[in-house]
């Protein structure tokens, strides 16, 4: 791609025949002066489909390329390669060049790849440290390990005496279980911090007896240097929640204190201070991996939304300079590395219309699965952030980031998820959101679902969630699509800006449709996925542009048009205005349709 190649994943005849057609064919038609256009690069895995699939007029001039990773990486077993990265090949290429290990089997690649790949080294893990401070590295750093290594890794720290009693399949395969473990035994270490310290000793000796047998006596190492820089981030960022002591002065100069619950206007001021300081220190570049923004992002969105229910804490100059610094890093990084994007295979997802395919994935997995996911639409980041504090779910949770579709308008990024698509794929119906229920039975019919298994509601959120929960209680269902419109439709009427939407969002939280919707699902069998197509930011209006009537689409963030040409003479037009609107480059979007988007906290008003 940054060659200049146009690169296809191939899926099936009828979408590349509709890309082919569509991109290329026109393409070469439109060429003037024989001027060369971008090559294209047709990705097909032999796994699934065969070369026969790709129709021969398109074949017959193409050159034929057989690549495979066991060609590539013929020192390490297939299945390993398999579940890796793309972006790790480049680590694993670099560390056999380094090491030269030779041929490995099936397990000596699993341990190569742990060691060289993920820095992951089994062997020097040999304390309740060590295995605290590898864990917050997989867990809080957000570094994918693929199933198959974590559970070498499990299998590796089972066979050590020292951690036969710890849970360690729970707490290395899954976040949500290794922060609870966490949150469990914190009491613990606070009670021992207490009962040391008036003889002098500031950190409790760590133990962990957790016999059948015998009384559970835990003491996790966590003022040890390596684990604790952490433990003080888990606090400000929401992993790890403050506990109620008695007495909580006596830990005044000690810095398990950030855990302990103290004046809740200090607590405020204190988490938001540490968040801009993180915020700050860890902000992504315009060279970062997409993965570094989709671990940025909800730190970010803890600040925004503690910044907007919490008033006159963080001065509104401050924010604003580090939400300009951020908006300007994010707008290179975007302009630099998106159109990669949508090539990443859909596991773990990357866009927003990987999710159904993950679903998928879940149902394939037995003949009783089920999954239903719950669009709230218009919903911010940091707006899920106040929802989900203003929510008891009780069930295990895990957050996982997307990107949108760009412009992230309703009827291109929620009609992409529905449909499963890239808006190209769907340019007839791409100014409305009325095709999303046949899209999404298609889909659900292509993975083998009947009719009868599948359904799709939109216009929820104010209705009698009773009357809902009764239809999902249908015993065929397998597949569910639920479109929430609360939240854009204050959205659309708020007058009082960000601090508004949070009030307006908590407060629809605390009537209880979602928490009823969600334990009901979850009551009839549902794994629940709860996401959102676009978010929605305060701006300041910079003008409206004098089109007349050439915009197919004229929203407050973005402006869509015919062609190309149309577009740029726009465009002009706006730069006498400001120098925030940006000429989006056609990624992924249809041949007529061309979009200015706003970029910055503007918009055309």
């Amino acid at each position: 791609i940054q060659r200049g190649f146009e690169f296809y994943p191939f899926d099936n005849s009828i979408e590349l025949r509709h890309f082919y057609e569509l991109k290329v064919r026109r393409s070469l038609s439109t060429r003037v002066n024989n001027v060369q256009g971008e090559p294209l690069v047709i990705s097909i895995d032999t796994g699934t489909s065969s070369i026969n699939d790709i129709p021969f007029d398109i074949t017959k001039n193409a050159r034929k390329v057989s690549l495979s990773l066991a060609d590539c990486f013929p020192e390490l077993f297939q299945d390993v390669l398999k579940c890796l990265e793309p972006e790790e090949l480049d680590s694993l290429d670099r560390a056999i060049m380094e090491y030269t290990p030779g041929r490995l089997g099936d397990t000596a690649s699993r341990d190569f790849v742990l060691r060289h790949v993920y820095q992951v080294a089994p062997e020097v893990i040999q304390t309740t440290s060590d295995l605290l401070r590898t864990l917050l590295r997989i867990h809080y750093r957000d570094i994918q390990l693929p199933a198959m290594l974590k559970s070498r890794l499990a299998e590796l720290l089972s066979k050590r005496a020292q951690f036969q009693d710890w849970p360690l399949d729970e707490i290395i395969s899954n976040s949500h279980r290794f922060f609870e473990f966490l949150q469990t035994h914190w009491p613990a270490y606070v009670s021992a911090v207490k009962a040391s310290l008036p003889k002098g000793i500031k950190e409790p000796q760590a133990v962990y007896q957790a016999k059948e047998n015998k009384k559970p006596e835990v003491v996790l190492p966590f003022g040890h240097d390596d684990v604790r820089i952490y433990i003080d981030n888990l606090f400000l960022e929401g992993f790890l929640s403050p506990i109620e002591i008695d007495s909580s002065d006596d830990l005044v100069d000690h810095w398990c204190l950030i855990g302990v619950k103290q004046d809740p206007a200090k607590e405020v001021r204190k988490r938001i201070s540490g968040l801009v300081a993180l915020c700050q220190d860890t902000l992504p570049d315009e060279d970062s991996r997409h993965q570094a923004w989709l671990h940025f992002a909800p730190r970010w969105a803890e600040l925004c939304s503690l910044h907007h229910t919490n008033k006159d804490v963080l001065s509104k100059e401050v924010f604003a300079e580090l939400t300009e610094v951020i908006d300007t890093k994010f707008k290179e990084w975007m302009l630099n590395h998106y159109n990669s994007l949508h090539n990443h295979p859909p596991t773990p997802p990357v866009m927003l219309n990987h999710i159904p395919k993950s679903m998928a994935r879940e149902i394939a997995s037995s003949n009783t699965a089920k999954s239903a996911l719950i669009l709230i639409d218009g919903l911010a980041l940091d707006q899920w952030v106040t929802l989900r504090n203003s929510i008891n779910i009780s069930q295990a949770t895990t957050e996982l980031s997307v990107f949108a579709w760009v412009p992230t308008v309703t009827s291109v990024s929620r009609q992409a998820l529905f449909s499963v698509k890239a808006p190209y794929q769907f340019s007839k119906t791409i100014h409305t959101t009325s095709a999303e229920p046949k899209a999404w039975l298609q889909f659900w019919q292509e993975q083998g679902l009947s009719q009868s298994e599948v359904m799709y509601k939109k216009n929820l959120g104010t209705d009698d969630v009773t009357i809902l929960i009764d239809q999902l209680s249908d015993h065929r269902l397998r597949s569910v699509g639920l479109v929430i419109n609360t939240v854009d439709d204050i959205m659309h009427g708020m007058k009082l800006g960000a601090e508004g939407m949070h009030n307006q969002v908590k407060l629809w939280a605390e009537s209880g449709y979602l928490p009823k919707l969600i334990d009901a699902l979850i009551d009839y069998g549902f794994t629940v996925h709860i996401t959102s197509d676009h978010g929605n930011v305060e701006a300041v209006g910079c003008g409206k542009i004098s089109e007349g009537a050439v915009a197919d689409s004229r929203g407050e963030r973005a402006r869509v048009y015919q062609t190309e040409t149309l577009r740029d003479e726009i465009f002009k037009k706006t730069e006498n205005e400001t120098k925030s609107a940006i000429l989006w480059p056609q990624i992924g979007l249809p041949s007529d349709y061309w979009s200015i988007v706003m970029s910055e906290r503007e918009a055309f008003v």
